[in-house]
């Protein structure tokens, strides 16, 4: 291969700098840009963590489902609701109340 005359030379070296500049240009859009890689591996990241956290709501609302429904129409559950919260009894049950004593406060040691 014949080498190249003077005269081709120097264009050719500004083409080569013009092409590496812009090929560095386009790798760090693709990967530092706003449609880049990097922002779309956050992407996927968040995601799969809104699709976990979708279950884990789907789940959460279906055991409420499921506890209004039983407030709606199983009267145990209701009972157990009015015993536990509200401290109701029925008519002539006897209600035993266990109070705790207060403790005497600990004895402070001098130093």
């Amino acid at each position: 291969m014949a080498p190249l005359s003077a005269d081709a030379r120097p264009t050719l070296r500004p083409r080569l700098r013009l092409v590496v500049i812009l090929l560095l240009a386009l790798v760090t859009a693709s990967v530092m840009g706003n449609r880049g890689l990097l922002r779309l591996y956050e992407m996927r990241r968040a995601r799969t963590a809104l699709t976990r956290e979708i279950g884990e709501l789907a789940a959460a609302n279906a055991a409420l489902a499921e506890e209004v429904r039983a407030l709606r129409t199983d009267p145990a559950r209701i009972e157990a609701i009015a015993r536990e919260e509200l401290g109701l009894v029925k008519p002539g049950e006897l209600v035993y109340e266990f109070r705790a004593t207060p403790r005497p406060p600990a004895p402070i040691e001098a130093r």
